[in-house]
């Protein structure tokens, strides 16, 4: 009987793994992702949610299939109470009920500039209305709460229009770095010291790590991609606004420049990034043992004495 109980278990280990290699394919992600958001209706759904429900995903496939289908419009990003949540937008957008023919030709041009909106002029020029008329137009839209107007961070002066229920881009508002189109350096400089913090204990758990024993491993274990530094930052808490793996890399870029970092291209072709002080002082490394040591011709790994278990190593390794 309990060998039935094995061999069941085994099969079902066998059946998960083509599930999830397949639930992590592109387009079966997409599929996903872009049903979940549609079944959740005007609700729709927040970065948590995705990852309950998708847990196969990894943070840059989820932040790919999430963009693909923005860049395509079938969903649209809405804040709701400092949470920003997906919506499905269907095949068509609605327009106001009562529009005028005039107001159909802006609110159309709106609409077709998505989230990065669209100027005035550019709406006078394409729609060829004059400014007074299309300023009207303008104010009635945004009294039946069709479209918004936003200022651009690029220029205080500008402004751009867009669809009422649209997240601007974040070449509109700044991204996180700008709140009420005021730069937030403080917020940047909370997220600069977390992320050497990071940085820092990724370093020391390598160093510390007494289960590996070579210089190198330790060295490049060290290193921590900005995605993992992302999901530290989103597990402190501290960020009001959702950050994005580009946005982590800025930060940790800054770190770059100013000496506190450095960072390189691992074999997976993704950019980690280490605290700049050294896993091993100069003076460490000119005291190796093997150098002054008196059987060095004796010692091999077919040999008793060698470096695995040799106490000067092991007192070096830690230095």
């Amino acid at each position: 009987m309990s060998t039935g109980v094995k061999r069941g278990h085994r099969d079902d280990l066998v059946d998960v793994a083509p599930a999830a290699k397949k639930a992590r394919d592109p387009e079966t992600a997409e599929q996903r992702v872009l049903e979940i958001i549609k079944s959740s209706g005007n609700k729709g759904v927040s970065d948590e949610d995705l990852i309950r429900a998708c847990p196969v995903l990894t943070i840059e496939e989820r932040v790919d299939v999430v963009n693909k289908l923005i860049t395509s419009n079938a969903i649209t990003l809405h804040k709701v109470k400092d949470t920003l949540r997906y919506k499905y937008k269907g095949p068509t957008t609605s327009t106001p009920g009562d529009a005028n023919t005039e107001e159909l030709v802006v609110f159309n041009l709106i609409r077709d500039s998505g989230r990065k909106g669209i100027w005035i002029r550019d709406v006078r020029i394409k729609s060829n209305l004059g400014l007074p008329r299309l300023k009207k137009i303008l104010k009635s839209l945004e009294t039946k709460k069709a479209i918004k107007a936003v200022k651009s961070v690029a220029a205080s002066r500008k402004i751009v229009y867009m669809l009422f229920d649209l997240e601007p881009d974040s070449s509109i508002t700044g991204g996180a770095w700008y709140s009420n189109q005021e730069f937030e350096s403080e917020f940047i400089e909370i997220l600069t010291k977390h992320s050497y913090k990071f940085l820092e204990a990724k370093k020391s758990k390598a160093l510390k790590n007494t289960t590996i024993r070579s210089p190198l491993v330790k060295y490049n274990t060290s290193y921590a991609t900005a995605d993992r530094v992302l999901e530290f930052i989103s597990k402190t808490g501290i960020s009001k606004v959702r950050l994005t793996v580009e946005d982590i890399i800025s930060i940790l870029d800054l770190l770059v420049y100013d000496g506190l970092a450095a960072k390189r291209v691992n074999s997976e072709g993704k950019i980690e990034y280490r605290s700049t002080k050294t896993l091993l002082s100069r003076i460490a490394v000119s005291f190796l043992p093997c150098g002054s040591c008196p059987v060095i011709k004796r010692c091999s790994d077919a040999n008793q004495l060698n470096c695995l278990n040799c106490k000067h190593m092991k007192i070096w390794t830690t230095i």
